[in-house]
């Protein structure tokens, strides 16, 4: 049976000869795809690949290619997640203003065992034309995503909020995320890093700097690196 990469392609370019397509490179998220985008009259067509990195899932039964699950959108980190610019570990991602890369993952634990959690490095910077902060963009907090779909919030984030950063700088930071000593017997495995940002703030504050995209918030897929 044909892939659904192949299938697509089939349905593209059956409406006119090959002859009459147009191809293009193709970035997603500020990667170069293996794969191109292509244009047949008019109509621009892009591999189904691109989609899975988008966090788009799509399947194949017969003659119907669905795309997405079908089902109402559920909370931040579920299988329906908000609209994201998505990487890996090692990848940079960019908004437009800000520039983060998430360096590693690594296990923590305090008081003597009795809390444990995750450490999550990343490498935070400023791609505006002017200095600002965290709080001031819209960045409304950064989440931690189990693989049970359990949540950690840090509490060192005061750290990306509040610190100002010049044009072109940029700070490695390293957030703590504790679960509660009940939890943490049950403790899953990091899945994401979330990073919500409300670019509705970032008018309201006046700051002279623009997201160029209308899904500045990250999502970081922790089980992959680049």
């Amino acid at each position: 049976m044909k892939s659904i990469h192949t299938a697509l392609s089939v349905l593209a370019l059956s409406a006119a000869p090959v002859a009459a397509a147009q191809t293009y490179s193709l970035v997603v998220n500020g990667q170069v795809s293996a794969a191109g985008a292509v244009t047949v009259n008019g109509q621009t067509y892009v591999p189904l690949s691109a989609l899975k990195t988008l966090g788009i899932p799509s399947s194949l039964q017969g003659k119907t290619l669905t795309l997405g699950t079908g089902a109402a959108a559920t909370a931040p980190g579920g299988a329906n997640q908000r609209a994201s610019l998505e990487g890996c570990v090692g990848d940079t991602l960019f908004n437009g203003l800000w520039r983060v890369t998430v360096r590693s993952v690594k296990p923590a634990q305090r008081y003597g065992g009795q809390q444990k959690g995750y450490e999550v490095t990343l490498d935070w910077k400023n791609g505006s034309a002017v200095t600002t902060d965290g709080l001031n963009t819209g960045v409304k907090g950064l989440q931690l995503i189990l693989q049970d779909g359990s949540t950690l919030e840090s509490e060192t984030v005061q750290d990306v909020l509040y610190r100002k950063l010049a044009q072109g700088a940029g700070n490695t930071f390293t957030l703590a995320f504790y679960a509660d000593s009940a939890a943490s017997a049950k403790l899953t495995a990091a899945d994401k890093l979330l990073v919500e940002i409300d670019p509705a703030v970032l008018k309201a504050t006046g700051v002279k700097a623009a997201y160029t995209t209308h899904t500045p918030s990250l999502r970081i897929r922790l089980g992959c690196r680049k």
